[in-house]
């Protein structure tokens, strides 16, 4: 996992069997950075309030949270990574 800033938005960039997902970086909960969290399988654990988001289509699958995370399509062209904000 990693976090970066674009415009103003903070991307959590992960990558699952060489597959990268781009969603957003603070849970919708109480804004934790969730790349801090864990991650098993294609499920994201919050560290603070222990949500649980599917890393493929931001769905919550467990709560407090109740808002999804939005996730960002994502293309890699020659070692770059461009998401589509």
């Amino acid at each position: 996992m990693k976090t970066f800033k674009v415009r103003g938005r903070e991307i959590l960039a992960i990558n699952i069997s060489g597959k990268i997902f781009c969603l957003d970086g603070r849970c919708t909960h109480a804004g934790a950075p969730l790349a801090e969290g864990v991650i098993d399988e294609r499920v994201l654990t919050c560290p603070w309030h222990y949500s649980q988001f599917n890393i493929t289509s931001g769905s919550v699958l467990r709560g407090p949270a109740y808002k999804q995370l939005r996730t960002y399509k994502v293309e890699e062209r020659e070692n770059s990574l461009y998401v589509d904000l």
